[in-house]
Protein backbone atom coordinates (compact mmCIF):
# COMPACT_ATOMS: atom_id res chain seq x y z
CA UNK A 1 0.00 0.00 0.00
CA UNK A 2 1.55 3.47 -0.91
CA UNK A 3 1.29 5.50 2.22
CA UNK A 4 1.40 8.74 0.47
CA UNK A 5 -1.53 8.81 -1.20
CA UNK A 6 -3.09 11.44 0.73
CA UNK A 7 -2.51 14.74 0.47
CA UNK A 8 -1.61 15.56 4.23
CA UNK A 9 0.49 12.54 3.81
CA UNK A 10 2.45 13.86 0.94
CA UNK A 11 3.15 17.00 2.77
CA UNK A 12 4.79 15.58 5.83
CA UNK A 13 6.88 13.33 4.07
CA UNK A 14 8.57 16.03 1.82
CA UNK A 15 8.94 18.25 4.37
CA UNK A 16 10.04 16.03 6.80
CA UNK A 17 14.00 15.22 7.38
CA UNK A 18 15.70 12.25 6.62
CA UNK A 19 16.02 11.24 10.33
CA UNK A 20 11.89 12.03 10.64
CA UNK A 21 11.24 10.20 7.48
CA UNK A 22 12.71 6.85 8.89
CA UNK A 23 10.99 7.45 12.20
CA UNK A 24 7.42 8.37 10.41
CA UNK A 25 7.75 4.79 8.23
CA UNK A 26 8.13 2.34 11.14
CA UNK A 27 5.21 -0.72 10.13
CA UNK A 28 3.15 -0.49 13.09
CA UNK A 29 1.46 -3.70 14.38
CA UNK A 30 -1.75 -4.39 15.01
CA UNK A 31 -4.47 -7.43 16.28
CA UNK A 32 -7.48 -7.99 14.55
CA UNK A 33 -10.03 -9.06 17.10
CA UNK A 34 -13.05 -11.17 16.57
CA UNK A 35 -15.83 -9.71 17.97
CA UNK A 36 -18.33 -13.12 16.92
CA UNK A 37 -21.12 -11.25 15.57
CA UNK A 38 -24.00 -13.51 14.69
CA UNK A 39 -24.03 -13.81 10.96
CA UNK A 40 -27.70 -12.52 10.82
CA UNK A 41 -26.76 -9.29 12.54
CA UNK A 42 -23.64 -9.31 10.59
CA UNK A 43 -25.80 -8.81 6.91
CA UNK A 44 -26.96 -5.68 8.46
CA UNK A 45 -23.96 -4.43 10.69
CA UNK A 46 -21.86 -4.86 7.55
CA UNK A 47 -24.71 -3.63 4.49
CA UNK A 48 -24.06 -7.12 2.82
CA UNK A 49 -25.98 -7.30 -0.26
CA UNK A 50 -27.63 -10.14 -1.76
CA UNK A 51 -25.57 -10.26 -5.28
CA UNK A 52 -22.74 -7.81 -6.57
CA UNK A 53 -20.47 -8.64 -9.45
CA UNK A 54 -16.77 -8.14 -9.00
CA UNK A 55 -15.17 -5.48 -10.78
CA UNK A 56 -14.89 -5.74 -14.97
CA UNK A 57 -10.96 -5.13 -14.08
CA UNK A 58 -11.04 -8.24 -11.84
CA UNK A 59 -10.90 -10.38 -14.89
CA UNK A 60 -8.21 -8.32 -17.48
CA UNK A 61 -5.12 -10.34 -17.81
CA UNK A 62 -2.09 -7.97 -19.14
CA UNK A 63 0.37 -10.54 -19.22
CA UNK A 64 3.93 -10.16 -21.49
CA UNK A 65 4.90 -13.40 -23.18
CA UNK A 66 8.60 -14.35 -21.57
CA UNK A 67 11.09 -13.78 -24.47
CA UNK A 68 13.89 -15.93 -22.80
CA UNK A 69 17.34 -15.75 -24.33
CA UNK A 70 15.88 -13.82 -27.44
CA UNK A 71 17.31 -9.90 -26.10
CA UNK A 72 20.49 -11.46 -25.37
CA UNK A 73 20.82 -12.72 -28.65
CA UNK A 74 19.73 -9.88 -30.46
CA UNK A 75 21.81 -7.93 -27.97
CA UNK A 76 24.99 -9.56 -28.59
CA UNK A 77 24.56 -10.10 -32.80
CA UNK A 78 23.32 -6.63 -33.36
CA UNK A 79 26.60 -5.73 -31.42
CA UNK A 80 28.67 -7.82 -33.69
CA UNK A 81 27.33 -6.76 -36.52
CA UNK A 82 27.65 -3.18 -35.55
CA UNK A 83 31.56 -4.21 -35.39
CA UNK A 84 31.48 -5.76 -38.93
CA UNK A 85 29.98 -2.79 -40.40
CA UNK A 86 32.85 -0.53 -39.03
CA UNK A 87 34.74 -2.48 -40.01
CA UNK A 88 33.49 -2.43 -43.70
CA UNK A 89 33.22 0.98 -43.80
CA UNK A 90 37.22 1.35 -42.59
CA UNK A 91 38.47 -0.99 -45.16
CA UNK A 92 36.28 1.17 -47.67
CA UNK A 93 37.65 4.65 -46.47
CA UNK A 94 41.31 2.73 -47.39
CA UNK A 95 40.27 1.99 -50.20
CA UNK A 96 38.97 5.33 -51.44
CA UNK A 97 42.16 7.11 -50.11
CA UNK A 98 43.69 5.36 -52.90
CA UNK A 99 42.04 6.10 -55.68
CA UNK A 100 40.55 9.63 -54.24
CA UNK A 101 41.21 12.30 -57.04
CA UNK A 102 44.48 15.09 -55.98
CA UNK A 103 42.04 18.07 -55.83
CA UNK A 104 39.84 16.44 -52.89
CA UNK A 105 42.67 14.23 -51.32
CA UNK A 106 42.79 16.13 -47.50
CA UNK A 107 46.10 17.41 -47.08
CA UNK A 108 48.80 16.69 -44.02
CA UNK A 109 48.39 18.85 -40.56
CA UNK A 110 50.55 19.99 -38.29
CA UNK A 111 49.71 18.57 -34.41
CA UNK A 112 49.82 22.28 -32.63
CA UNK A 113 50.25 21.23 -28.88
CA UNK A 114 48.56 24.41 -26.87
CA UNK A 115 50.00 24.66 -23.51
CA UNK A 116 46.73 27.09 -21.49
CA UNK A 117 47.86 25.95 -18.14
CA UNK A 118 50.65 28.55 -16.41
CA UNK A 119 52.30 25.29 -14.45
CA UNK A 120 52.15 23.37 -17.54
CA UNK A 121 54.25 25.67 -19.08
CA UNK A 122 56.73 26.84 -16.41
CA UNK A 123 57.56 22.82 -16.73
CA UNK A 124 58.06 23.27 -20.80
CA UNK A 125 60.25 26.07 -20.51
CA UNK A 126 62.70 24.48 -17.45
CA UNK A 127 62.46 21.15 -19.48
CA UNK A 128 63.21 22.82 -22.84
CA UNK A 129 65.98 25.60 -21.89
CA UNK A 130 66.31 24.96 -18.09
CA UNK A 131 67.78 27.67 -16.71
CA UNK A 132 67.76 29.37 -12.48
CA UNK A 133 65.73 31.74 -13.37
CA UNK A 134 63.36 28.94 -15.19
CA UNK A 135 64.25 27.17 -12.40
CA UNK A 136 62.63 29.97 -10.15
CA UNK A 137 59.96 30.94 -11.79
CA UNK A 138 58.15 27.25 -11.62
CA UNK A 139 59.01 27.01 -8.40
CA UNK A 140 57.21 30.27 -7.79
CA UNK A 141 54.35 29.67 -9.86
CA UNK A 142 53.27 26.33 -8.39
CA UNK A 143 53.92 27.85 -4.39
CA UNK A 144 51.30 30.61 -5.54
CA UNK A 145 48.96 27.85 -7.59
CA UNK A 146 49.12 26.10 -4.36
CA UNK A 147 47.93 28.96 -2.12
CA UNK A 148 45.21 29.92 -4.52
CA UNK A 149 44.00 26.21 -4.48
CA UNK A 150 43.89 26.28 -0.83
CA UNK A 151 42.27 29.73 0.17
CA UNK A 152 39.47 28.51 -3.33
CA UNK A 153 38.88 25.41 -0.92
CA UNK A 154 39.03 27.33 2.66
CA UNK A 155 36.15 30.03 1.21
CA UNK A 156 33.94 27.16 -0.59
CA UNK A 157 33.76 24.95 2.76
CA UNK A 158 33.02 28.67 4.59
CA UNK A 159 30.41 29.12 1.85
CA UNK A 160 28.85 25.48 1.91
CA UNK A 161 29.11 25.27 5.81
CA UNK A 162 27.08 28.80 6.21
CA UNK A 163 24.18 27.68 3.37
CA UNK A 164 23.88 24.31 5.04
CA UNK A 165 22.88 26.28 8.48
CA UNK A 166 20.53 28.93 7.03
CA UNK A 167 19.13 26.09 5.05
CA UNK A 168 18.31 24.20 8.24
CA UNK A 169 16.96 27.12 9.93
CA UNK A 170 14.59 27.86 6.99
CA UNK A 171 13.61 24.21 7.29
CA UNK A 172 12.66 24.05 11.12
CA UNK A 173 10.99 27.66 10.24
CA UNK A 174 8.79 26.08 7.36
CA UNK A 175 7.82 23.40 9.61
CA UNK A 176 6.78 25.36 12.24
CA UNK A 177 4.39 27.20 9.85
CA UNK A 178 3.08 24.54 8.97
CA UNK A 179 1.94 23.17 12.04
CA UNK A 180 -0.86 25.75 11.61
CA UNK A 181 -1.64 24.70 7.84
CA UNK A 182 -1.95 20.95 9.15
CA UNK A 183 -3.99 21.90 12.15
CA UNK A 184 -6.85 23.20 9.16
CA UNK A 185 -6.45 20.17 7.35
CA UNK A 186 -6.96 18.05 10.28
CA UNK A 187 -10.03 20.01 11.81
CA UNK A 188 -11.61 20.55 8.90
CA UNK A 189 -11.53 16.45 8.01
CA UNK A 190 -13.22 16.54 11.61
CA UNK A 191 -15.54 18.68 10.89
CA UNK A 192 -16.64 17.11 7.30
CA UNK A 193 -17.09 13.96 9.60
CA UNK A 194 -19.23 15.74 11.79
CA UNK A 195 -21.48 17.31 9.48
CA UNK A 196 -22.04 14.19 7.25
CA UNK A 197 -22.72 12.39 10.78
CA UNK A 198 -25.27 14.82 11.46
CA UNK A 199 -27.20 14.46 8.02
CA UNK A 200 -26.96 11.23 7.46
CA UNK A 201 -28.30 10.56 11.03
CA UNK A 202 -31.08 13.19 10.52
CA UNK A 203 -31.86 11.80 7.16
CA UNK A 204 -31.83 8.09 8.48
CA UNK A 205 -34.47 9.40 11.80
CA UNK A 206 -36.58 10.75 8.76
CA UNK A 207 -37.00 7.50 6.95
CA UNK A 208 -37.21 5.18 9.80
CA UNK A 209 -40.04 7.64 11.55
CA UNK A 210 -43.72 5.60 12.63
CA UNK A 211 -45.07 7.91 10.09
CA UNK A 212 -45.14 6.19 6.81
CA UNK A 213 -46.40 8.81 4.63
CA UNK A 214 -43.40 11.35 6.26
CA UNK A 215 -40.50 8.51 5.02
CA UNK A 216 -42.09 8.26 1.51
CA UNK A 217 -42.84 12.10 0.64
CA UNK A 218 -38.42 12.35 2.04
CA UNK A 219 -37.69 9.79 -0.31
CA UNK A 220 -39.32 10.56 -3.42
CA UNK A 221 -37.96 14.35 -2.91
CA UNK A 222 -34.36 12.63 -2.26
CA UNK A 223 -35.00 10.40 -5.84
CA UNK A 224 -36.04 13.49 -7.83
CA UNK A 225 -33.47 15.81 -6.55
CA UNK A 226 -30.73 13.13 -8.11
CA UNK A 227 -32.39 13.00 -10.76
CA UNK A 228 -32.83 16.58 -11.57
CA UNK A 229 -28.75 16.72 -10.98
CA UNK A 230 -28.37 13.49 -13.15
CA UNK A 231 -29.96 15.36 -15.77
CA UNK A 232 -28.27 18.66 -15.85
CA UNK A 233 -24.64 16.82 -15.74
CA UNK A 234 -25.83 14.93 -18.61
CA UNK A 235 -26.45 18.06 -20.50
CA UNK A 236 -23.42 19.64 -19.07
CA UNK A 237 -21.39 16.91 -20.10
CA UNK A 238 -22.69 16.90 -23.30
CA UNK A 239 -22.84 20.47 -24.40
CA UNK A 240 -18.58 20.26 -23.00
CA UNK A 241 -18.24 17.87 -25.56
CA UNK A 242 -19.50 19.54 -28.50
CA UNK A 243 -17.24 22.93 -26.99
CA UNK A 244 -14.32 20.56 -26.91
CA UNK A 245 -14.83 19.00 -30.63
CA UNK A 246 -15.92 22.73 -32.02
CA UNK A 247 -12.23 23.79 -30.77
CA UNK A 248 -10.40 20.34 -32.08
CA UNK A 249 -11.45 21.25 -35.66
CA UNK A 250 -11.06 24.84 -35.03
CA UNK A 251 -7.75 23.97 -33.99
CA UNK A 252 -6.93 21.55 -37.33
CA UNK A 253 -7.89 24.43 -39.88
CA UNK A 254 -5.48 27.16 -38.40
CA UNK A 255 -2.93 24.16 -38.10
CA UNK A 256 -3.57 23.27 -41.89
CA UNK A 257 -3.52 27.18 -42.86
CA UNK A 258 -0.62 27.96 -40.64
CA UNK A 259 1.46 25.11 -42.62
CA UNK A 260 0.26 26.38 -45.64
CA UNK A 261 1.13 29.78 -45.29
CA UNK A 262 4.63 28.83 -43.79
CA UNK A 263 5.26 26.30 -47.13
CA UNK A 264 4.27 29.56 -49.29
CA UNK A 265 6.35 31.38 -47.63
CA UNK A 266 9.17 28.86 -47.76
CA UNK A 267 8.60 28.84 -51.72
CA UNK A 268 8.90 32.04 -52.41
CA UNK A 269 12.08 32.56 -49.86
CA UNK A 270 13.67 30.03 -51.99
CA UNK A 271 12.44 31.88 -55.26
CA UNK A 272 14.12 34.94 -54.07
CA UNK A 273 17.27 33.67 -53.07
CA UNK A 274 17.82 31.90 -56.53
CA UNK A 275 16.63 35.56 -58.14
CA UNK A 276 19.59 37.29 -55.76
CA UNK A 277 22.13 34.68 -56.77
CA UNK A 278 21.53 34.96 -60.59
CA UNK A 279 21.93 38.59 -59.69
CA UNK A 280 25.00 38.23 -57.99
CA UNK A 281 26.61 36.26 -61.35
CA UNK A 282 25.73 39.17 -63.33
CA UNK A 283 27.75 41.32 -61.28
CA UNK A 284 30.04 39.01 -60.77
CA UNK A 285 30.95 38.82 -64.91
CA UNK A 286 30.60 42.39 -64.84
CA UNK A 287 33.51 43.13 -62.88
CA UNK A 288 35.41 40.38 -64.79
CA UNK A 289 34.47 42.04 -68.19
CA UNK A 290 35.55 45.24 -66.76
CA UNK A 291 38.98 43.98 -65.37
CA UNK A 292 39.56 42.22 -68.96
CA UNK A 293 38.83 45.98 -70.81
CA UNK A 294 41.16 47.41 -68.33
CA UNK A 295 43.82 45.50 -69.43
CA UNK A 296 44.27 46.54 -72.69
CA UNK A 297 46.08 49.31 -71.15
CA UNK A 298 48.54 47.96 -69.32
CA UNK A 299 50.34 47.38 -72.58
CA UNK A 300 54.43 46.77 -72.70
CA UNK A 301 54.72 49.79 -74.05
CA UNK A 302 52.77 52.10 -71.89
CA UNK A 303 54.30 49.73 -68.10
CA UNK A 304 57.27 48.35 -69.79
CA UNK A 305 57.76 44.97 -69.81
CA UNK A 306 58.29 43.89 -66.08
CA UNK A 307 55.31 46.33 -65.41
CA UNK A 308 53.17 44.62 -67.91
CA UNK A 309 54.22 41.41 -66.57
CA UNK A 310 53.10 42.46 -63.17
CA UNK A 311 50.09 43.88 -63.86
CA UNK A 312 48.95 41.02 -66.15
CA UNK A 313 49.68 38.24 -63.09
CA UNK A 314 47.55 40.30 -60.93
CA UNK A 315 44.72 40.29 -63.16
CA UNK A 316 44.56 37.12 -63.78
CA UNK A 317 44.51 36.35 -59.75
CA UNK A 318 42.04 38.68 -59.93
CA UNK A 319 39.66 37.13 -62.83
CA UNK A 320 40.67 33.69 -60.75
CA UNK A 321 39.49 34.26 -57.78
CA UNK A 322 35.74 36.00 -59.02
CA UNK A 323 35.61 32.99 -61.08
CA UNK A 324 36.22 30.95 -58.10
CA UNK A 325 33.99 32.93 -55.97
CA UNK A 326 31.13 32.19 -58.13
CA UNK A 327 31.80 28.74 -58.53
CA UNK A 328 31.94 28.70 -62.45
CA UNK A 329 31.29 26.14 -64.84
CA UNK A 330 34.02 24.79 -66.82
CA UNK A 331 32.07 26.73 -69.90
CA UNK A 332 32.09 29.64 -68.24
CA UNK A 333 36.09 29.71 -67.35
CA UNK A 334 37.01 28.38 -70.89
CA UNK A 335 34.69 31.72 -72.36
CA UNK A 336 36.24 34.34 -70.21
CA UNK A 337 40.18 33.40 -70.63
CA UNK A 338 39.56 33.20 -74.01
CA UNK A 339 38.62 37.02 -73.66
CA UNK A 340 41.92 38.09 -71.91
CA UNK A 341 44.89 38.50 -73.82
CA UNK A 342 47.77 35.91 -73.94
CA UNK A 343 51.19 35.78 -75.20
CA UNK A 344 50.25 31.75 -76.09
CA UNK A 345 47.50 29.25 -75.84
CA UNK A 346 49.84 27.70 -73.25
CA UNK A 347 49.17 30.80 -70.82
CA UNK A 348 45.72 29.77 -71.72
CA UNK A 349 45.26 26.44 -71.00
CA UNK A 350 47.19 26.74 -67.97
CA UNK A 351 44.93 29.59 -66.60
CA UNK A 352 41.84 27.42 -67.54
CA UNK A 353 43.35 24.31 -65.51
CA UNK A 354 44.56 26.36 -62.68
CA UNK A 355 41.06 27.82 -62.15
CA UNK A 356 39.10 24.64 -62.60
CA UNK A 357 41.21 22.69 -60.10
CA UNK A 358 40.71 25.68 -57.27
CA UNK A 359 37.02 25.32 -58.10
CA UNK A 360 36.87 21.51 -57.84
CA UNK A 361 39.29 20.95 -54.75
CA UNK A 362 37.45 20.24 -51.24
CA UNK A 363 40.21 21.94 -48.94
CA UNK A 364 42.91 24.74 -48.16
CA UNK A 365 46.12 24.52 -46.48
CA UNK A 366 46.07 26.62 -43.24
CA UNK A 367 47.83 29.93 -42.74
CA UNK A 368 51.47 29.11 -41.40
CA UNK A 369 51.18 31.48 -38.24
CA UNK A 370 47.80 29.05 -37.35
CA UNK A 371 48.33 25.59 -38.43
CA UNK A 372 52.05 25.49 -38.88
CA UNK A 373 53.71 24.10 -42.39
CA UNK A 374 51.53 21.78 -42.75
CA UNK A 375 54.32 18.93 -42.27
CA UNK A 376 53.13 15.81 -40.17
CA UNK A 377 55.44 16.97 -36.81
CA UNK A 378 54.76 18.34 -33.87
CA UNK A 379 54.47 22.01 -32.49
CA UNK A 380 54.32 24.27 -29.68
CA UNK A 381 52.62 27.34 -28.35
CA UNK A 382 51.60 28.99 -25.77
CA UNK A 383 48.58 30.61 -24.69
CA UNK A 384 47.83 31.15 -21.51
CA UNK A 385 45.01 33.22 -18.79
CA UNK A 386 45.17 33.23 -15.76
CA UNK A 387 47.02 35.23 -13.01
CA UNK A 388 49.77 32.67 -12.42
CA UNK A 389 50.89 33.75 -15.96
CA UNK A 390 52.23 37.42 -14.52
CA UNK A 391 53.95 36.02 -11.59
CA UNK A 392 55.77 33.90 -14.06
CA UNK A 393 56.65 37.00 -16.07
CA UNK A 394 57.55 38.71 -12.50
CA UNK A 395 59.99 35.91 -11.34
CA UNK A 396 61.95 35.59 -14.35
CA UNK A 397 62.57 39.63 -14.61
CA UNK A 398 62.00 40.61 -10.75
CA UNK A 399 63.57 43.98 -11.38
CA UNK A 400 61.23 45.24 -13.69
CA UNK A 401 58.25 47.15 -11.19
CA UNK A 402 55.52 47.07 -14.17
CA UNK A 403 55.71 43.23 -14.01
CA UNK A 404 55.35 42.81 -10.41
CA UNK A 405 52.39 45.93 -10.54
CA UNK A 406 50.63 43.84 -13.08
CA UNK A 407 50.92 40.94 -11.04
CA UNK A 408 49.79 42.34 -7.99
CA UNK A 409 47.18 44.41 -9.48
CA UNK A 410 45.51 41.31 -11.13
CA UNK A 411 45.84 39.00 -8.70
CA UNK A 412 44.07 41.26 -6.50
CA UNK A 413 40.88 41.87 -8.89
CA UNK A 414 40.84 38.12 -9.79
CA UNK A 415 40.70 37.27 -5.56
CA UNK A 416 37.80 39.85 -5.31
CA UNK A 417 36.18 38.69 -7.47
CA UNK A 418 36.22 35.48 -6.87
CA UNK A 419 34.89 36.31 -3.09
CA UNK A 420 32.55 38.28 -4.36
CA UNK A 421 31.20 35.71 -6.87
CA UNK A 422 31.49 33.08 -4.11
CA UNK A 423 29.67 35.62 -1.35
CA UNK A 424 26.84 36.49 -4.02
CA UNK A 425 26.07 33.10 -4.35
CA UNK A 426 26.19 31.64 -1.35
CA UNK A 427 23.50 34.39 -0.38
CA UNK A 428 21.46 33.72 -3.59
CA UNK A 429 21.35 30.02 -2.47
CA UNK A 430 19.68 31.75 1.35
CA UNK A 431 17.91 33.61 -0.52
CA UNK A 432 16.69 30.86 -2.92
CA UNK A 433 15.70 28.46 -0.25
CA UNK A 434 13.71 31.02 2.02
CA UNK A 435 12.33 31.94 -0.64
CA UNK A 436 11.21 28.25 -1.53
CA UNK A 437 10.34 27.27 1.54
CA UNK A 438 7.58 30.69 1.36
CA UNK A 439 6.01 29.54 -2.05
CA UNK A 440 5.98 26.11 -0.21
CA UNK A 441 4.04 27.06 2.73
CA UNK A 442 2.01 29.38 0.43
CA UNK A 443 0.97 26.35 -1.93
CA UNK A 444 0.25 24.16 1.16
CA UNK A 445 -1.97 26.61 2.41
CA UNK A 446 -3.76 27.13 -0.51
CA UNK A 447 -4.13 23.10 -0.98
CA UNK A 448 -6.36 23.16 2.33
CA UNK A 449 -9.32 23.78 0.49
CA UNK A 450 -8.62 21.29 -2.41
CA UNK A 451 -7.15 18.42 -0.03
CA UNK A 452 -11.10 19.19 2.23
CA UNK A 453 -12.87 19.35 -0.85
CA UNK A 454 -11.05 16.12 -2.28
CA UNK A 455 -11.48 14.08 1.29
CA UNK A 456 -15.31 14.71 1.02
CA UNK A 457 -15.73 13.73 -1.94
CA UNK A 458 -13.84 10.42 -1.24
CA UNK A 459 -15.84 10.01 1.95
CA UNK A 460 -19.41 10.71 0.10
CA UNK A 461 -18.40 7.78 -2.64
CA UNK A 462 -17.34 5.69 0.30
CA UNK A 463 -20.48 5.80 1.74
CA UNK A 464 -23.50 6.60 -1.01
CA UNK A 465 -23.09 2.74 -2.43
CA UNK A 466 -23.86 1.89 1.52
CA UNK A 467 -27.02 4.89 1.38
CA UNK A 468 -28.13 3.52 -1.62
CA UNK A 469 -28.31 -0.07 -0.21
CA UNK A 470 -29.89 1.25 3.05
CA UNK A 471 -32.56 2.24 0.62
CA UNK A 472 -33.39 -0.93 -1.78
CA UNK A 473 -33.51 -3.22 1.44
CA UNK A 474 -35.97 -0.55 2.54
CA UNK A 475 -37.79 -0.83 -0.29
CA UNK A 476 -37.92 -4.83 -0.12
CA UNK A 477 -39.59 -4.39 3.23
CA UNK A 478 -36.47 -5.24 5.49
CA UNK A 479 -37.97 -4.86 9.37
CA UNK A 480 -37.28 -1.27 10.92
CA UNK A 481 -35.06 -2.96 13.79
CA UNK A 482 -32.57 -4.31 11.05
CA UNK A 483 -32.86 -1.10 9.04
CA UNK A 484 -31.74 0.55 12.12
CA UNK A 485 -28.63 -1.32 12.41
CA UNK A 486 -27.72 -1.12 8.87
CA UNK A 487 -27.98 2.94 9.94
CA UNK A 488 -25.60 2.53 12.78
CA UNK A 489 -23.02 0.86 10.59
CA UNK A 490 -23.29 3.82 8.02
CA UNK A 491 -22.64 5.73 10.68
CA UNK A 492 -19.74 4.55 11.77
CA UNK A 493 -18.10 3.97 8.59
CA UNK A 494 -18.64 7.81 7.95
CA UNK A 495 -16.57 8.56 11.44
CA UNK A 496 -14.39 5.46 10.91
CA UNK A 497 -13.75 4.08 7.57
CA UNK A 498 -12.01 5.58 4.79
CA UNK A 499 -10.78 8.00 3.87
CA UNK A 500 -9.07 8.38 7.07
CA UNK A 501 -7.93 11.50 9.17
CA UNK A 502 -3.99 11.28 9.89
CA UNK A 503 -2.97 12.67 12.90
Amino acid sequence: MNIYQDLEAQRLHRNQTRTQIKTSNLVKEGVLVNSNVPLNDSYNSMLISDSVEMPNKLYERNTKKEKGLLPIAAATTGFMGLVAAGTALLAKSAKDTVEVDLAKKLPSMTRNVCINEEINQAIYRMVASPSKKATKAMLGVAAISSMGFMGKTFCDGFRDVWVKKKEADIHKNLQENLIAVETQSFAGKLQINRSLLAEKAKEFSKVLAENPETAENFKSHHIHFKSNKSKDTSNKKQKSSFLKNLGYFALGAVSLAAIAGFGYISMKNIRKSVSSMKEGREKVKESINFIIESMKNHSAETLGVEGHNEAKKLNSNNIKNLLVSMDATPEEVAETAKKMHWHNDEQQKEFIEDTLFTIRKSTEKANSALGGSGEDRNTFYSHVNDYTAFFYNWMLDSSNKQFKSLFLGITGATAATYLGKTAGEAIKDVQVKKYNAETELSLQQRLVATELRNFKSKKEASIQPLCDEFYRQKDNGKPKEELKVMADSILGEIKNGPPYVYS
